[in-house]
């Protein structure tokens, strides 16, 4: 077996969307857009007899005056977890090569081992803790455990004319995301990057905006590949609130996921009070996936970093505002 790097994109995206734990994160287009927040991406591949046995996409972030990188594998590597153990080792063997402080793994697992050397990271770039739809299952089977007032708003908005259309408004969603960004008090990148992301993905990317008279009223941004669909983005109005309309989206985003044929649908977090309640509402599971692994490169380093971590805020936060695109 040997390592290498992958240049083949469209080889690249068709591995990881046929694979049963491919994710978007782990998609080309995913590490392009991050080049813009400072990450480097690298597509690494085990390979034997010609076949790719897993990959990998690795993003390398400079830490600042060090002359060291992290190696971060976002919702990776793409291999069955009980098949994880040669191609982890050769990517840590990759890092040391790199000036790597330390790699670390988030993959989308619910259960993993890890190896001699590997540890439970103190800190995440991802939420291990989410709320996940088997797509499996019939549109009766999903609306039953659906909450009732859920049930109501959703035909409430139908009702009222709110219309649902998948397309590449980027200036609505920008300002309808400004806006929730505002009321909610977090901040978000320049207009710009977005444009990047929407790219980057291509036929990957799900944007989908509620119309109200024409007018947009909230907006829902999901990357989907491999059996997933995951939420990245989300915003609405005052008067898509007062509409219900981002329940009627949501709903309809399920729906269309479905329809594609993607098994997972991924609500990308339980955060908040608020904003769980309103995910809870549509009868998800509660999945709890492994959460973030590091394999230490340079130990005395790693020790130092880690003990930094809470203190060094400024740069703690560049690098979760980093990865999650935040500025």
């Amino acid at each position: 077996m040997q390592l290498i790097e992958v240049t083949d994109r469209p080889a690249w995206d068709s591995y990881v969307s046929d694979h049963a734990y491919g994710h978007p994160l782990q998609l080309w287009g995913w590490g392009e857009a991050k080049r813009s927040n400072q990450w480097t991406p690298y597509r690494l591949a085990l390979e034997e007899n010609g076949e790719w046995q897993g990959v990998a996409e690795v993003l390398l972030w400079p830490i600042p005056k060090l002359g060291r990188f992290i190696a971060y594998v976002p919702r990776g590597p793409v291999v069955e977890p009980a098949k994880a153990a040669k191609l982890l080792a050769a990517v840590a063997e990759w890092a040391k090569a790199q000036k790597v402080l330390y790699l670390r793994v988030e993959p989308a697992w619910t259960k993993a081992t890890f190896g001699k050397g590997w540890r439970k990271a103190k800190h995440h770039l991802q939420l291990a803790e989410t709320y996940t739809l088997d797509l499996k299952k019939t549109i009766e089977e999903l609306q039953e455990p659906m909450s009732r007032k859920h049930r109501q708003y959703i035909r409430k908005a139908e009702r009222d004319g709110v219309v649902v259309e998948r397309g590449s408004d980027l200036d609505a969603m920008y300002d309808l995301y400004a806006l929730t960004a505002q009321r909610a008090g977090f901040g978000i990148h320049e207009e710009e990057y977005y444009s990047v992301l929407h790219e980057a993905l291509g036929e990957h990317s799900y944007l989908y905006v509620a119309r109200h008279q024409g007018r947009p009223v909230a907006f829902l941004w999901l990357a989907a590949a491999g059996r997933t669909a995951y939420e990245l983005y989300g915003g609405v109005s005052d008067t898509g609130q007062e509409l219900k309309a981002n329940y009627y989206l949501k709903w309809r985003a399920v729906e269309e996921m479905k329809a594609a044929g993607f098994e997972i649908y991924d609500f990308n977090g339980r955060l908040n009070e608020g904003v769980s309640r309103f995910k809870d509402g549509f009868g998800p599971d509660e999945t709890n996936y492994v959460g973030a692994y590091d394999y230490p490169i340079n130990l005395i380093g790693y020790h130092v970093w880690e003990h930094l971590w809470p203190v060094a805020k400024p740069i703690g936060r560049r690098l979760v505002k980093a990865i999650r695109g935040q500025p």
